[in-house]
């Protein structure tokens, strides 16, 4: 059999996680159809001794720094042979049977970004997909009102069924080559919405998102990237104001940034 997918992972640290995904996906299709790559981020747990071990045919890219999710993931694009990608987190886990559907959704919708359903360790939904970030929604969230008012999510019963999110996270991205040569992978000035920013530009370039929800994948959030909670929000905050520079322009962005400082005097 020919090659059909390349599985990117980017890992730091999380050696255990990352042979339970690994296992995963080898049980979704044999060797000689899936190419895994493993790109670390500088680990210090013996991850690569483990995976070496354990699974010599994967393909390891070992940094001698923490070059950051985009740039990692994109050093792995860059190596991948097949034709059909799948961005993956090591805190996931495939259920027997999906990589296969998925790669046949990705035949029938070759110009989509395909999402599969994720779900938190004990089997509940968890929200993998939200309404592209707008000046207002950084307003609302600064505010608190967001708490009142819906600005990003869609609602629970949307994950139910077929439909184009926005954007989704980027803890299980399957797309085609064409979207990868499209976009350029991601952009590595982002940080907490390279995802977003990926989506959003595939999204310009004809080639949106659609969500399936029959394949699922456990997602084990937050173990591969749990730290100080304040750091995260004020990244994710700052992201979002960059985003918001990068594609609505200067006078959105400064708008953010202020309501962004505020929310940030707030919190510290």
């Amino acid at each position: 059999m020919s090659l059909r997918l390349s599985v990117i992972i980017v890992n730091y640290n999380v050696k255990d996680l990352l042979s339970a995904c690994i296992r995963s996906l080898y049980k979704n299709l044999p060797a000689d159809e899936i190419e895994i790559i493993v790109v670390d981020n500088n680990s210090s747990d013996g991850s690569e001794a483990l995976i070496r071990q354990q699974f010599p045919s994967v393909i390891w890219i070992g940094n001698n720094f923490n070059a950051g999710f985009s740039a990692a993931n994109n050093q792995g694009m860059k190596a991948a042979r097949a034709n059909v990608m799948f961005l993956l987190n090591p805190d996931t886990e495939v259920m027997d049977g999906v990589l296969p559907e998925l790669l046949s959704k990705q035949e029938e919708f070759p110009n989509n970004v395909i999402i599969p359903k994720l779900l938190n360790s004990d089997g509940s939904l968890q929200i993998s997909c939200w309404h592209f970030p707008k000046v207002w929604g950084v307003i609302f969230e600064a505010l608190y009102l967001h708490r009142f008012i819906n600005v990003y999510n869609y609602s629970g019963e949307t994950f139910d069924k077929v439909f184009n999110p926005d954007c989704a996270s980027g803890a299980a991205l399957l797309f085609g080559r064409n979207i990868y040569e499209a976009t350029g992978g991601l952009d590595e000035n982002m940080f907490w919405s390279e995802d977003i920013d990926f989506c959003y530009t595939a999204t310009q370039k004809g080639m949106p998102l659609i969500y399936f929800p029959e394949y699922k994948i456990y997602h084990h959030s937050g173990k591969s990237s749990s730290s100080n909670l304040n750091i995260p929000i004020s990244n994710q905050l700052l992201s979002k104001a960059k985003y918001l520079r990068k594609h609505y322009g200067w006078l959105n962005w400064f708008i953010s940034l202020w309501f962004i400082f505020f929310k940030l005097s707030r919190v510290y």
